[in-house]
């Protein structure tokens, strides 16, 4: 068996065991992007991981710049997209989202799933995706709920593992982009997870 076949049996194990325990990843991944009802291009996915969201905006016809900082994890993201057969729709790009490599405005839409609790610096990277959607572009933020993250805290257990949660939460991310030049114009939750849509006012 070679490596990329490696790489996706272990990302179908993974998602396997996760629906066993009643958590449906790639049903949350679709709910999650059906909350955009229709988005602008290029589209942004910061935090990619395994390609979850980026994926499942390509499948849906997007242009999309994937951004990570573990060039593992894009791997594993480029491998998944290559078996989904939207490959050619998505750019992986290994890098710090508080010094995101575009120009001012570039993208139409932004889009994070999962990826809140990890960061270190909150604002640091807030700012930059101010800075990089463009005027009357929206910013789609997931983040597991409680009951999400006591779920995936039980798994990382069982395998003798921490998953680590910092302390950037998705109602502080959605207060700083009101209090910086944004308009909250949805919220909603399900899937184990809560969504907000920010629009950069123009």
């Amino acid at each position: 068996m070679d490596a990329t076949q490696q790489i996706r049996d272990r990302y179908l194990e993974r998602t396997a065991l996760y629906t066993s325990l009643g958590y449906d990843r790639p049903a949350a991944g679709r709910w999650v992007v059906d909350q955009l009802e229709h988005f602008e291009g290029p589209v942004l996915d910061v935090g990619t991981g395994q390609g979850l969201m980026a994926t499942e905006l390509a499948r849906r016809g997007a242009s999309v710049v994937s951004v990570d900082v573990d060039a593992e994890e894009q791997r594993v993201g480029m491998v998944n997209a290559t078996y989904e057969g939207v490959a050619e729709r998505i750019t992986f790009t290994t890098a710090d989202a508080q010094h995101l490599p575009f120009v001012d405005g570039a993208f139409g839409t932004i889009a994070t799933l999962d990826a809140l609790h990890h960061l270190v610096d909150g604002p640091a990277v807030f700012s930059e995706l101010r800075r990089v959607v463009r005027p009357s572009g929206r910013i789609l933020l997931a983040e597991l709920t409680a009951e999400g993250f006591g779920l995936v805290a039980r798994i990382h257990a069982s395998e003798g593992r921490v998953h680590p949660v910092g302390t950037v939460t998705i109602a502080a991310t959605v207060d700083w982009f009101v209090l910086n030049g944004f308009r909250l114009v949805a919220q909603k939750q399900e899937h184990l997870h809560a969504v907000a849509i920010v629009e950069k006012l123009a």
